[in-house]
């Protein structure tokens, strides 16, 4: 303790002669009497380390009112949000979108940018916490069922991708809701269905339902390795329908690429991780399938589509064609009938 009383001189004395009688280096023993600060007197935590009693300022509270007034300014960085914070509050509060107790409120508008980030970061964490996937393999048909591997070449609509995206949220125990979507490798053409579980029955009327909108036959689907696919009800409805069925290679996401990406642009986007456990949920995200969504994807939003691919030296070079909407693609296939053209085009 003599060390930790003493100035500056008398430490360098107490370290020289410390450092002879035990052959220790001078930064090593520097650190090792440093250490008798954290003795019992003041508390120990971890060998080494020592808690500060102190109370947590910002605490749930603070973060619960921020995780409800940042997704109102669309989630921007701590920067843009720190100096309009008490504009911010004000502005919710007075449009009785925010309740927060006079404490919490004056903790908000004191807090600083780097404790700010701070919060926000474990906000993101918590909300974007989510099951990395819930496709279980089904291998009693997967010998049977071919493997469809490398690009595309149908150069008429009908060959569907398809996937089931998991509504679950955090935890994947119990019945939760799931989206059946599917696209059309030649137009772009999407449908998708809310069904709650993943039951093969409910997966297999789901189908069903998307077939009867499509505005063209269906000719084939490919789907991922799950049980929900992989079953003897889908390849005897296949076999029965004359619709070809394949599947792709397990833990290979680029042979399902043109379904992959509509997940995220199409299901993801629009309903994001959320758990759905309930009916009703259900039937509001099948209104929204059948109806806007599956209208503004499209008869509005424009996508390009790969014509041309070849490999230079290690490179490889890829020309698209011109941005069309999927009922562009539609219209101009001559394997769709001239009646469903019209009828969808109203």
């Amino acid at each position: 303790m003599r060390y930790l009383a003493t100035d500056k001189e008398g430490k360098g004395r107490i370290l020289d002669e410390f450092c002879a009688n035990t052959g220790y280096k001078r930064k090593y023993a520097i650190t090792k009497l440093r250490l008798y600060q954290l003795m019992p007197a003041i508390k120990w935590k971890v060998a080494g380390k020592h808690t500060r009693n102190r109370e947590r300022m910002y605490d749930m509270a603070v973060e619960e009112t921020l995780a409800v007034l940042w997704p109102a300014y669309d989630n921007i960085c701590a920067e843009r949000l720190h100096p309009n914070l008490d504009e911010c509050i004000d502005k919710l509060v007075a449009c009785q979108e925010l309740k927060v107790d006079p404490l919490t409120e004056q903790k908000l508008r004191v807090v600083s940018l780097g404790t700010l980030k701070r919060l926000l970061v474990g906000i993101k964490e918590r909300e974007t916490n989510r099951v990395g996937g819930t496709t279980k393999p089904g291998t009693l048909l997967k010998h049977q069922i071919p493997l469809r591997v490398g690009h595309w070449e149908e150069t008429k609509p009908g060959f569907l991708e398809i996937d089931l995206v998991a509504q679950c949220g955090d935890s994947a125990s119990g019945d939760f809701g799931n989206t059946l979507d599917s696209t059309d490798v030649h137009t772009g053409w999407f449908e998708a269905e809310a069904v709650l579980g993943k039951a093969q029955e409910r997966v297999h009327d789901g189908l069903k339902k998307i077939r009867e909108r499509l505005p063209f036959p269906l000719l084939g689907i490919d789907s991922d390795n799950g049980s929900e696919f992989i079953n003897w009800e889908m390849v005897a409805y296949c076999k029965k329908e004359n619709v070809v069925f394949t599947r792709s290679r397990p833990y290979k996401k680029n042979d399902n690429a043109h379904i992959e990406q509509k997940n995220w642009t199409c299901i993801r986007r629009v309903l994001g991780y959320m758990r759905v456990e309930s009916q009703w949920q259900v039937d509001i995200m099948n209104e929204l399938y059948r109806g806007p969504l599956r209208d503004y994807i499209n008869f509005f939003l424009p996508s390009v589509k790969c014509v041309e691919r070849k490999r230079v030296g290690a490179k490889i070079i890829k020309r698209y064609d011109r941005a069309k909407t999927p009922f562009q693609r539609v219209c101009e296939s001559k394997d769709v009938p001239k009646e469903i053209k019209e009828e969808f085009g109203k």
